[in-house]
């Protein structure tokens, strides 16, 4: 039993691609030998399910997470939109609000940013269909 991340991307025309874990790692890493040419100069909708296995079977989807991955013309990494998303979310962390009564805007401001440009949410079609993917034998 163990917990298995997987990965999805959905082009523009909301086609889902199952993209493998350790090469979407890379991508993150901004490994300059990854890239994904057909998604150049776009932001890709990305959902990273985190799936309970056993017995190398998907059993239970626990949760998952949806972000826009930005590229660059090269189809790699766009790195600096995406340190502006991780910028934004870790400004969105309210570390001084539990110290004092007063309410900090700035960490709203981050996050309301954070989830405009970074990240999406799914329809039932596209949830339906990485359901799909996930839960199909090969």
């Amino acid at each position: 039993m163990g917990i298995s991340p997987r990965v999805h991307f959905f082009d523009q025309y909301g086609k889902i691609e199952k993209i493998p874990y350790r090469k979407f790692e890379r991508l993150l890493s901004a490994d300059k030998a990854t890239c994904f040419p057909k998604y150049a100069s776009e932001k890709v909708k990305c959902s990273i399910s985190y799936v309970e296995m056993e017995n190398r079977q998907a059993i239970e989807i626990l949760h998952c997470d949806y972000l826009l991955i930005p590229f660059n013309q090269q189809g790699q990494l766009d790195i600096d939109r995406y340190a502006q998303g991780t910028a934004l979310k870790f400004q969105s962390i309210d570390l001084l609000n539990s110290f004092n009564n007063i309410t900090y805007i700035q960490p709203e401001l981050a996050k309301k940013q954070y989830m405009k440009d970074f990240t999406w949410q799914a329809t039932p079609q596209q949830i339906d269909a990485i359901v799909a993917h996930i839960f199909s034998s090969k």
